[in-house]
């Protein structure tokens, strides 16, 4: 509360006008008033302050008559109190209060859209060309500002469109639509990461937003485009092991991160264990990605938001594309449905894995009398349907599913024996919404959602025990039954509100339910198809364990000057689990300053909550990690981050920035050491410890997007620690983190050769991961010894002094690709894709184990300790082919 206090102190500070008198402090003014003409109330203020008004005698010439009421309040609380609602501004100068007559204007309003398929453009930027004022379009397209009346030229601009500019006399409150037509497929603008203009302009640190041309044209491992292998490029952010799919945001852990989709919480976003995430790429129209200065419309994380927005759908014509690489086929297709009203939108993906796994079981079964059967795949199914009722409401409809299955058995031709295990694991999310322009400066979104993450492991063991001399016949079925789940349904609103082009005001609620069913394991003994016995383990006392959340949050942008741009958010939280009740006011306040038009500095403070853990019991994300509320013991996640900042853009295309980070958190969990995380996860809140962490570091960042070369680089310094008091992890010692990498470099580029040839290459470098390895061993006398000469007798046991003792060497790797683009008729196109990962072949190591053995020396044993280094990916080439239509 004292944060809360100081910030709101220093908000009033900026805002409130200073006065000044010679004569001393400003009295307090007490005044109370019923429908008195403002002449009358100026001069009771002027009586009780020391103040004079100046103005024309005109100026109060058919004003209302006015009701005030102030109590011991400050000479310019009063003023803006009176004022606020009167065609009346003032401004003080020395004793004097000057008054005049609010410029008139007029507000602006309405959607920016593509030309061709009347899609909302995110992100886009609108300028007045004569007075320099101008706004960016939300997540649905919509912006508002005001100007006074007049020659209006509005300039419109959006990556991968042509600008254009529209010319208008402005001469009431205006509804337009603003539509741009696309570029050429290949002059679309590359941006590898902060947009230009919101990187200097904005109040906002640590913020960016990633394109689809972005994602498809990042190299990635076997061709296989994927957002959050674009994401891991950006600075402040680990990848955690080769080749995955984690996000590790300025030390935070993975679980730390909220995906959304539509507004939705995506809780398990992997594929094949890590390999790819769950975002199919021809799905996406926008993300935009927080790793500081987060907005208040957004909680329930300590490190990172992914907000993806999918495809809405072309209004006007039908087209899609159809995709093969090496692992995966995709297709998409979207249209109108009325045309010009609504539209549709269908992307689809599947991997072909299974199939190469039966043709090679299929040979291998073919003369043996043990069959063996399995494999693995994973789909995903996006679709969205919008329909607008008129310019101001459109209703919208998403869904998305997907699914991992893996199958693995073994059975026996001439007799009954079986061992199968199925398992899938999968996410289902469905939301559906509204918008609608209730003003020209009032937009307001109204949105139902649904998510759901099941995990299910069956399994089967049938052993058939067959007594020759009698032919009896013993059977022994042994079945499983794993699950874990996940269930969310939320109710949201928000408005965004405009009352001028340089003040913007969001606020909204969230209520959301949460259904956890952490873990629900069930074992089944049969003998002779009677039972023999019965096992069932659970992480709580029942399957089933509710949590209510709600969350309210407002947050207020203002433009105080042509330099100083401030942001000041609150969000208020309460979450209710068991009888169990947390709440938390998390403050959040950024400011910038203009130096000149190309350089500002900026600052920013956030403070967030977290109420939900996953449990994990490995560095690999896997279907068996369950999610877990807080609990009368376990108490909630919280950080405090502070950013600062400095952005420059040198020229038009180049942009420079620098920003530094300090993060600190509190009741993180870790198990504690000598404690097992697996097989099952029941009374986990004994083996887990609190702890603190502290994260800070510097990240430096350069690139140009213009022209046919364009590019990035990114430098990352930073320090992540962990610290549990109670002494249950390292002794009560701080220690770093395992994805500490310490530096971490990222070179993006990429080159038009022709309107037909294009490469990209991407170079990556990080500190090692650190680990935990025994740095001695102990010798330990067997009770009984054995006769074994390998232990002679003795057991020799590692011992690790410290956690992550032990730094794996540092990761690099390039990766290069080049695109060939092959123009048909009627506006078709082909493109191969023809990509390297891992160029020179290096043998990165993402684990390493200890071994302690022992050789003769003049026929003594002596033992030695060494060290294995485990590598996964050498070179990889790979190759795609997409058909446009």
């Amino acid at each position: 509360m004292r944060t809360l206090a100081f910030l709101f102190l220093l908000y009033c500070w900026f805002i409130t006008p200073v006065f000044s008198q010679t004569r001393g402090a400003v009295p307090s003014i007490t005044l109370d008033v019923k429908e008195k003409p403002l002449r009358y109330i100026l001069t009771e203020l002027e009586k009780q302050s020391g103040f004079f008004f100046s103005y024309e005698t005109n100026l109060l010439d058919d004003l209302p008559l006015v009701s005030f009421s102030a109590q011991n309040e400050s000479f310019s609380f009063c003023l803006k109190k009176l004022f606020i609602n009167l065609p009346i501004t003032f401004r003080a100068t020395g004793q004097y209060i000057i008054l005049k007559h609010k410029p008139r204007v007029y507000t602006i309003s309405g959607f920016v859209r593509d030309s061709a398929s009347y899609e909302n453009l995110i992100s886009a930027t609108i300028l007045e060309k004569n007075s320099g004022t101008g706004a960016i379009t939300n997540s649905y397209g919509f912006y508002s500002f005001s100007l006074p009346p007049g020659e209006v030229t509005l300039r419109v601009s959006y990556v991968g469109y042509e600008v254009k500019e529209f010319r208008f006399k402005l001469e009431r409150d205006t509804l337009v639509d603003l539509p741009l037509d696309r570029q050429g497929v290949l002059n679309e603008v590359v941006v590898t990461s902060f947009n230009p203009a919101s990187t200097v302009l904005s109040s906002r640190t640590g913020c960016a937003d990633v394109t689809v041309k972005q994602i498809r044209q990042t190299p990635a491992l076997l061709g296989e485009a994927d957002l959050i292998k674009t994401i891991q490029q950006l600075p402040g952010v680990s990848a955690g092991m080769e080749g995955m799919s984690g996000l590790y945001v300025r030390g935070g852990n993975v679980d730390e991160n909220l995906f959304l989709l539509d507004g939705n919480p995506v809780y398990h976003m992997n594929h094949m264990l890590g390999f790819f995430s769950a975002f199919n790429p021809d799905a996406i129209k926008k993300v935009s990605f927080y790793k500081g200065s987060f907005p208040s419309e957004y909680g329930g994380r300590l490190s990172s938001i992914v907000d993806v927005r999918m495809n809405d759908g072309d209004r006007q014509e039908y087209h899609g594309n159809l995709s093969v690489g090496l692992l995966s086929a995709r297709a998409n297709l979207e249209g109108p449905i009325v045309k010009g009203r609504s539209s549709f939108h269908v992307s689809v993906r599947r991997t072909w894995l299974d199939l190469i796994t039966w043709g090679i079981l299929s040979t291998q079964n073919k003369d043996n009398d043990e069959k063996l059967v399995g494999g693995y795949h994973f789909f995903d199914v996006n679709t969205k349907v919008n329909h607008s009722f008129s310019d101001r409401s459109r209703m919208y409809l998403s869904f998305y599913m997907g699914q991992d299955s893996y199958h693995e058995g073994e059975q026996s031709r001439s007799r009954e024996d079986l061992t199968d295990l199925r398992w899938r694991w999968g996410n289902l999310i469905g939301s559906a919404g509204w918008t609608y322009l209730f003003s020209n400066g009032l937009f307001g979104n109204f949105n139902a959602g649904y998510s759901r993450y099941r995990s299910r492991i069956q399994t089967e063991d049938v052993n058939v025990n067959l007594f020759i001399p009698n032919a009896l016949r013993q059977i022994q079925r042994i079945e499983g039954n794993y699950s874990s789940q996940m269930e969310d349904v939320s109710f949201r609103t928000s408005f965004d509100y405009r009352p001028e082009s340089k003040h913007s005001f969001k606020f909204g609620s969230d209520y959301r339910l949460h259904v956890f069913q952490p873990e629900n394991n069930k074992l089944k003994t049969l003998y002779m198809d009677s039972l023999v016995m019965q096992h069932t383990y659970t992480v709580f006392a029942r399957s089933e364990l509710l949590g209510h959340e709600v969350s309210l949050f407002g947050e207020d942008e203002l433009e105080l000057t042509d330099r100083l741009k401030m942001t000041g958010g609150l969000r208020y939280t309460l979450f209710n689990v068991e009888g169990q009740t947390y709440h938390s006011f998390q403050p959040r306040f950024s400011a910038r300053y203009l130096l000149n038009k190309n350089l500002s500095v900026k600052a920013a403070y956030t403070k967030m909550n977290q109420y939900i853990h996953l449990l994990s019991n490995g560095d690999v994300s896997q279907p068996t990690d369950i999610w877990v509320p807080v609990t009368k013991r376990i108490r909630p996640m919280f950080s405090h981050q502070f950013d600062a900042g400095i952005y420059y853009q040198p020229a038009k295309g180049y942009t420079v920035s620098l920003e530094a980070y300090y993060k600190y958190r509190r009741n993180l969990i870790e198990y504690k050491e000598n404690s097992l995380a697996f097989p099952a996860f029941t009374e986990w809140e004994d083996r887990v410890a609190l702890g603190k962490g502290y994260d800070y570091g510097i990240e430096l960042f350069a690139e140009k997007t213009t022209g046919r070369t364009t590019g990035s680089a990114s430098y990352t310094l930073f320090w992540s620690d962990r610290l549990f008091p109670d002494g249950s992890v390292n002794r009560g010692k701080r220690y770093p983190s395992q994805f500490d990498n310490r530096h971490k470099i990222n070179l993006m580029f990429s080159h038009k050769f022709s309107d037909k040839i294009e490469f990209t290459a991407n170079w990556t470098y990080a500190g090692g991961n650190n680990i935990t390895l025994p740095d001695e061993f102990h010798l330990i006398d067997l009770p009984e010894p054995t006769n074994s000469p390998y232990y002679n007798g003795k057991l020799a046991v590692g011992v690790a002094h410290e956690k992550n003792n032990y730094r794996l060497p540092a990761f690099h790797k390039l990766d290069i690709g080049v695109s060939f683009y092959r123009y048909k008729k009627n506006g078709r196109m082909g493109i191969w894709n023809v990509g390297i990962y891992n160029v020179y072949n290096r043998m990165n190591v993402f684990n390493a184990t200890t071994y302690i053995g022992h050789n003769y020396r003049d026929g003594e044993p002596v033992y030695e300790m060494w060290i294995e280094k485990n590598t996964l990916f050498p070179i990889l080439p790979s190759v795609s082919y997409t058909y446009k239509f």
